[in-house]
């Protein structure tokens, strides 16, 4: 029986799958658009196409995130929805193909979570599940010292992941409300306040993604239109620096969380973080000045990923084609 080998990421909002010898196969909002006929539930778009439904507030399907923060939320809608993915990524042989994933999931997810997780993929048609914490996998795609203590912070769209670990064995873990969520309400906010217009969350996101920026008085500009008091469309213009002064408390918010768990370190294990450096990857990690920000903020050394949403699924690859010292530490 032919083998493919999988591996896959839960992120916040979106599932990721590397295929073994091809590289990154998928790359997908967790969304799903069904349409129902008594029971009958027939699949209609996934992905992209089901987002855009979403946001539409169409009425003709019903749409479901059904995988949020890395849990599955609603295990119908998720089976469904990976069997949609894993069909097209063995291209609609994955019920006569030997299929094993390798699943990275947050720090904080527990044991009847990841059953879970293990369930839904069983039945659509993967038929060997085994897990790996996200941090892992960053040291296994940076090719840091495994001797050394690692500190990983994984800043996603809902959540902020926070992990230490030494020679690919996972040591301390904890999981934050705190991401690029709560950046785009922060924008929302302060648009509303300085400018007198009410913007949506997806104008939110593309200002942060096109001007955000923790340097000082970068001065990039992004036009927008937003609705004014009297319900009337206007137009503005967001500066760089605007949404610094918008987003840079999330930013700190984390830096706390980072520093309150450094300060609880035993006093070697800090030194072999201050020595290695804090690792910064995931979307919230791909903004301008982060490096800067962080190092002062944080009196630490840093180190952000080049490749920062990539960071995970990549390092994911790595350990598919054979990292003899993490075979040893799956969860």
């Amino acid at each position: 029986m032919f083998r493919i080998d999988l591996g896959l990421k839960f992120g916040s909002n979106e599932i990721i799958v590397y295929k073994k010898g091809v590289g990154i196969v998928a790359k997908e909002p967790a969304y799903l658009a069904v349409t129902t006929n008594g029971k009958a539930i027939k699949v209609h778009a996934i992905g992209k196409k089901a987002e855009k439904l979403f946001n539409s507030k169409s009425t003709n399907y019903q749409v479901y995130r059904p995988i949020e923060n890395g849990e599955i939320v609603n295990e119908k809608m998720a089976k469904l929805l990976l069997g949609k993915i894993i069909e097209n990524v063995v291209e609609g042989n994955s019920f006569i193909t030997n299929v094993y994933a390798l699943v990275a999931v947050p720090s904080a997810l527990n044991e009847k979570q990841l059953l879970l997780i293990k369930k839904v993929l069983h039945e659509s048609g993967v038929n060997k599940v085994e897990f790996v914490f996200n941090s892992v996998c960053v040291q296994s795609n940076l090719d840091f010292d495994s001797h050394s203590h690692v500190m990983v912070v994984d800043i996603g769209k809902n959540i902020t992941d926070i992990s230490v670990l030494n020679e690919y064995n996972f040591c301390f873990g904890r999981m934050y409300f705190l991401g690029g969520e709560d950046m785009d309400k922060s924008i929302v906010t302060f648009v509303a306040d300085n400018f007198g217009l009410k913007i949506s969350k997806q104008t939110a996101e593309s200002i942060k993604n096109e001007v955000a920026s923790l340097y000082n008085r970068d001065m990039y500009s992004y036009d927008f239109v937003g609705t004014n008091e009297n319900g009337n469309l206007a137009r503005a213009s967001i500066t760089a620096n605007d949404v610094r002064l918008a987003i840079s408390n999330v930013y700190d918010a984390i830096f706390e969380r980072i520093d309150e768990i450094l300060k609880s370190l035993p006093a070697e294990v800090a030194n072999d973080v201050y020595n290695t450096g804090i690792v910064f990857v995931g979307g919230g990690s791909k903004i301008a000045g982060l490096y800067e920000y962080a190092k002062k903020k944080l009196d630490f050394p840093v180190i952000v990923s080049d490749q920062p949403e990539d960071a995970v699924v990549l390092g994911l690859g790595k350990l598919l084609c054979g990292d003899k010292e993490f075979l040893k530490q799956k969860v």
